[in-house]
């Protein structure tokens, strides 16, 4: 899914609130990264000195006030990539699958994404995994991890963590997921391969397609 950079937008302006608006928006990698995360290191490039966790949830939560109104604003900009809505209808309808969302946003940022572009229910809520008080997504995955098992325990035969970032495959390895890149991000076909996924794609299939890659 690509939004348009309205979460970028919307951070950008929660940040000149802060910070005033002649203060430059320092430079990071944010692709992957918590929200947690990315507000840290903000805040820290900005002065030189590491906030508080107080200073850094301000920052999140004023980004949250911020969001709908970019992902509104953006929306002609951003789109459901191809196949995905398809495999989402596809995997919801199978009884052997549950699809959560493991994700650097915050539970109320990531269902504002969902809602504009019509996925939220598709997933989860109430088992995905999501910022909490978490800065780095090995520590999200592994409780996103616990929260599934608590709800389904042995049940659960394997988890899969589908992503187009190096942080997918980090955290998804973290917690003996099977890791699926799809190369439609910022990140290339190459730079994903260098992280050693499980299965790397250039593209998502069609569901039949991605089930066959998946249970293979």
């Amino acid at each position: 899914m690509n939004t348009g950079r309205a979460g970028l937008y919307a951070i950008e302006e929660v940040f000149h609130d802060l910070k005033g608006a002649d203060v430059p928006v320092p430079k990071i990698a944010a692709g992957g990264r918590t929200d947690n995360f990315i507000c840290q290191q903000l805040l820290y490039k900005a002065t030189g000195i590491m906030p508080t966790d107080d200073e850094v949830h301000a920052f999140c939560r004023g980004y949250e006030k911020k969001l709908l109104k970019w992902l509104k604003r953006k929306a002609e900009e951003g789109v459901v990539l191809p196949h995905v809505e398809e495999n989402l209808a596809f995997f919801q309808q199978r009884k052997d699958y549950r699809q959560l969302l493991l994700t650097g946003n915050s539970a109320i940022g990531a269902r504002m994404k969902m809602d504009v572009f019509g996925l939220s229910q598709y997933f989860d809520f109430s088992h995905s995994g999501f910022a909490f008080n978490y800065y780095y997504r090995d520590d999200l995955a592994r409780n996103a991890l616990a929260i599934a098992k608590e709800a389904w325990g042995d049940a659960i035969e394997m988890a899969y963590v589908i992503g187009d970032t190096p942080y997918d495959i980090q955290c998804g390895k973290a917690i003996g997921a099977r890791t699926i890149s799809v190369a439609t991000g910022r990140y290339s076909y190459e730079e994903l391969a260098q992280c050693a996924p499980w299965k790397i794609l250039r593209s998502l299939p069609e569901p039949e397609a991605f089930l066959k890659i998946i249970e293979n």
